[in-house]
């Protein structure tokens, strides 16, 4: 899967080509990583929006939506439940007395099955298509 490094520019480029997204600031040389909707960009994103919207609120029946700003008291918060539910679990390593986050234990254990995936696919590539 060494195509991957060439894919992503090749999307960028398409999506530019296509009046999706374009360079941030491009006419004063632009700002790296990021970019702004184009025409057809701002549309997919504002239907993407709403179909999340009907998905996720409307068609459910205990589910109200709000617009409300990130920076709240921090009563809301705790009202809402973020504050109590919130939940980062750790693992203790007794040997190393380090602690770690599960979540980038588990990141880290997927990447290197991928690896490995990755390693064991281009084997069969090169052994079926050797001929």
């Amino acid at each position: 899967m060494s195509n991957n490094a060439e894919l992503f520019p090749k999307i960028i480029s398409h999506a530019k080509e296509y009046g999706f997204i374009f360079q941030s600031s491009e006419i004063y040389d632009g700002l790296a990583a990021v970019y702004d909707y184009g025409q057809y960009g701002a549309e997919l994103k504002k239907n993407i929006r709403e179909y999340w919207w009907k998905a996720m609120v409307q068609m459910n029946e205990n589910i109200v939506g709000i617009d409300s700003a990130i920076f709240m008291h921090p009563t809301v918060w705790k009202a809402s439940g973020h504050v109590d539910a919130f939940n980062d679990p750790l693992i203790d390593n007794k040997d190393s007395k380090k602690r770690y986050r599960a979540d980038v234990l588990i990141e880290e254990a997927v990447q290197k099955i991928e690896a490995k995936i990755e390693k064991e696919v281009e084997k069969a590539k090169r052994s079926f298509f050797s001929v």
